[in-house]
């Protein structure tokens, strides 16, 4: 356009000049006349070609936009995560005890090195515990010293074990401890022991896909490990079986560098054109209610845990929502919780471990910030230790399980046993007034023990080697958080405790070394939450800093664990208090993270 204004200025700016030369023929005024039409029409012929060319362009915008259109349609498929760098500084008080292994050692090994005595060398062993004895037991023991030297070695070897399990049951605990060290077992001093200093990475990618209106896929990859370790090995002593990493916690404690699959399940929303769903896969069953108060996270998952179950278990939901006269929803629960595999009817063999249960949100109204959740469940036939090795646990239903105690020891595996059932029961309210969240949650547990070992040596469900009982817990848990707009921030503190025969599922919970709610005794928290001033471009994004220290003074060991009875931890250095774990009375952890969710 600028080339043909040119033209048609020049022409105007010519058109005087031509008039007053006399000298311009009218043959040359035609001549350039001529060769400015030929220029007209190629500038013509150009714009033609761009014209051309533009609504070409435009057709295939429009057509590749068709194209994209009908593969988000059809895909859907949505991608969201979130980083975690973590530190860690722990301290934790042990007392003195005596080793289990150590006992264990000492009731088996005894009897055999005794039988190789006469019975001047006996009496002169027993001489200083026999003045403690009833005058019942100081009577038998002579009579079994009177037979000694008639006895074969077998018969003075169950002799003997069954007179030590009388001693240690009649004597004092200072009388027993001054037994073991005779025979050259003495308890473990008590010590302090921390890790200064530990750093994790942790990486979350979630997905969310619908296939149609009704059907959607919903999973979640992690992987979370240590700096400088490809093993759990830092984190999974000495705190007992809170440091196992198994099927419920594999994805959410510090471990290797591998993705795992955490969730994964299919959903099945308005079947039959009612508020009814079905859901089945490996379920979202952890950092729900209260917990994600403290996670800082912005919505809270399908099933609570709070004191009920934090634990990555395999199962199928279903469940039926209702707006009248509030919003709520209730849901019937399976899971299995460990798989035996093959059964041999020629063996005593292990049942399945299955979870039942009940979920009930009473109340979840979003607009009125008011939640409130019933959960019940039974745990059936658990078996002593799921999918863990132990070095020195055999089965001692099994007749010589004392002459294959070597091999256990040598191969690292066991032969397990089941010990029973355990029925749980929780609630969670949970509020929000004036920008202040606050929940209280209690829980109560019960154990049907069904296993008593006849030689005394392996405990059962929450029960002493030899007990027969059931045990009854409870445990109470609050805690409130309050924002700081001025700091962009928000303040929180929590309380929780649990009774001496306190149980809960919680070997998923995002606790370093002991899951708080599984506490048997007090733990008190306290954190900070600092929102990066940054403006976000997707939904799912935050950023922030939370730094927190968290307070355990427990009451009675075996926290988190439903082996063995529950022991005061100032009754630990009684030989008949044996632990299998290392016990710890006292704990503190400071932590400090930095979290981007994208």
């Amino acid at each position: 356009m600028k080339k043909v204004c040119g033209i048609l200025s020049a022409l105007a700016l010519m058109s005087p000049a031509y008039a007053m030369s006399a000298t311009d023929s009218t043959a040359d005024l035609q001549k350039k006349i001529d060769i400015l039409a030929k220029e007209l029409e190629s500038l013509k012929k150009q714009m033609n070609d761009v014209a051309e060319k533009q609504a070409k362009v435009a057709d295939e915008s429009e057509s590749m936009a068709e194209k994209l259109e009908g593969v988000v349609g059809k895909s859907n498929l949505e991608f969201s995560g979130d980083f975690r760098f973590r530190i860690d500084s722990t301290r934790a008080d042990v007392p003195e005890h005596f080793s289990g292994t150590d006992m264990y050692n000492a009731m088996t090994t005894i009897p055999g090195q005794m039988a190789s005595m006469s019975s001047a060398q006996l009496g002169q062993s027993l001489m200083p515990m026999m003045s403690a004895l009833s005058p019942e037991m100081q009577q038998q023991m002579g009579g079994m010293m009177q037979q000694w030297d008639s006895m074969t070695t077998d018969q003075r070897t169950a002799a003997f074990g069954s007179a030590m399990q009388q001693m240690m049951g009649a004597l004092t605990p200072a009388q027993r401890a001054q037994m073991m060290q005779m025979f050259g077992y003495t308890s473990q001093p008590s010590r302090d022991i921390e890790n200064d200093l530990l750093y994790t990475n942790r990486l979350r990618l979630n997905m969310n896909a619908k296939a149609s209106e009704n059907l959607a896929f919903k999973g979640r990859l992690a992987m979370y490990k240590i700096w400088g370790m490809e093993t759990s090995t830092t984190t999974a002593v000495p705190f007992g079986m809170n440091g196992f990493v198994w099927d419920p916690n594999i994805s959410r404690r510090p471990h290797d560098n591998t993705l795992r699959v955490e969730m994964a399940y299919a959903n099945w929303e308005n079947i039959g054109g009612i508020p009814m769903w079905f859901s089945v896969g490996r379920r979202p069953t952890v950092d729900g209610p209260p917990l994600q108060l403290k996670e800082n996270l912005s919505k809270r998952y399908a099933t609570p845990v709070g004191l009920g179950v934090d634990w990555t278990f395999d199962g199928l939901t279903i469940g039926y929502g209702y707006s009248e006269p509030f919003p709520g929803k209730v849901r019937i629960c399976y899971g299995r919780g460990y798989e035996s595999g093959f059964k041999d009817m020629y063996e005593d063999n292990f049942d399945d471990t299955d979870l039942y249960g009940v979920s009930w949100d009473i109340i979840d109204d979003k607009d009125a910030d008011i939640f409130a959740n019933v959960q019940l469940f039974r745990a059936a036939d658990i078996p002593n230790y799921m999918e863990a090795t132990m070095p020195f646990v055999v089965n001692p239903q099994n007749p010589t399980y004392l002459l294959n105690m070597m091999p256990a020891i040598e191969s690292g595996m066991y032969d397990g046993y089941q010990v029973g059932d355990i029925y749980h029961a929780s609630g969670v309210f949970m509020h929000k007034i004036n920008g202040i969240d606050y929940f209280v949650s209690a829980g109560l547990s019960r154990t049907d023990n069904n296993f008593v070992d006849p030689k005394g040596l392996f405990p059962g469900l929450m029960t002493a080697p030899g007990e027969d009982e059931n045990r009854t817990g409870w445990a109470f848990y609050t805690g409130v958080r309050v924002p700081v707009e001025s700091l962009n921030s928000k303040f929180g503190v929590e309380y929780n405790y649990g009774s001496r025969y306190w149980i809960t599922f919680t070997p998923a919970a995002d606790d370093l070394y002991q899951s708080k709610l599984a506490t048997r005794g007090h733990v008190a928290e306290a954190y900070w939450i600092y929102t990066l001033p940054e403006d976000f471009i997707t939904k799912n994004a935050n950023a922030f800093i939370r730094a927190g220290y968290q307070y355990y003074w427990m009451n009675y060991t075996g926290s988190g664990n439903w082996m063995g009875k529950p022991i005061d931890v100032n009754e630990l250095n009684d030989p008949m208090n044996a632990q299998q774990f290392t016990p710890v009375d006292k704990m503190d952890n400071a932590y400090l993270t930095f979290e981007v969710y994208f």
